[in-house]
């Protein structure tokens, strides 16, 4: 199970997206901005996760699907 949520490395300006373990609470990655191609890049190369929790963000939607 994946977690997926963007945060800010500067509020305003430069965002990014980290990566958690939701069943162990373990940060997994950090990347470096909140775009969909980076997530759906991420996710092709790492096809473990079966579910994935996120907001409603439309980049992530986009990144899953």
């Amino acid at each position: 199970m994946l977690g997926v949520d963007e945060f800010a490395f500067r509020k305003g300006r430069t965002y990014g997206t980290l990566l958690v373990d939701v069943e162990n609470s373990l940060p997994i990655d950090v990347l470096p901005d909140r775009e969909t191609a980076t997530l759906a890049a991420w996710l092709r190369t790492h096809p473990g996760a079966e579910i994935v929790c996120r907001d409603r963000a439309t980049s992530f939607t986009r990144a899953v699907q």
